[in-house]
């Protein structure tokens, strides 16, 4: 059973003082800031820089990716 729901006409809207979220997301620490951070320098002078929380499937295929690339 569906009850349909009017609003109120006497209910003045309700304004709020809450800041709007910022869309981006906050700030964290720079790579050089994070533990664990290493560089690789690959024969075509790319070079990827990684931290300790890098996922290794994801790092394989962007490195697979970038030796297929040259």
């Amino acid at each position: 059973m569906t009850i349909p729901v009017a609003p109120s006409a006497a209910a003045p809207p309700v304004a709020s003082s809450a800041r709007p979220k910022s869309v981006l997301p906050a700030k964290g620490p720079t790579l050089d800031e994070r533990p664990g951070v290493i560089e690789i320098d690959l024969a075509n002078g790319v070079r990827v820089r990684v931290d300790a929380f890098v996922n290794a499937k994801a790092l394989r295929r962007v490195l697979a990716a970038l030796s297929e690339a040259s």
